[in-house]
């Protein structure tokens, strides 16, 4: 992961976090959602080389990526929230 001494996303991890949203994930149009296209931007950056392939089946062109029209809940965002908490450490 970016910053410090913290060891890169392994594979797993970053296919159980895709399989989170895979179910959570419900309006196909948050697919190109701003919150969605960060949360994958940012495992991209923490991932290790071996599961980096598993994000790019997700990249969306930067012309199609849609602004946050404010869910309520976003799965995304919680999601995306929980990791960074589970990154950042206690």
């Amino acid at each position: 992961m970016a910053g410090g001494n913290r060891k890169p996303l392994a594979k797993g991890d970053v296919e159980a976090l895709l399989d989170r949203l895979q179910g959570e994930v419900t309006r196909p149009e948050c697919w190109s959602c701003e919150c969605l296209t960060g949360f994958i931007a940012q495992m991209k950056v923490d991932a290790a080389q071996e599961a980096k392939p598993l994000l790019a089946k997700y990249k969306v062109p930067s012309a199609q990526i849609r602004a946050c029209t404010g869910c309520e809940p976003c799965p995304p965002a919680a999601i995306f929230a929980e990791y960074l908490m589970r990154k950042r450490g206690p």
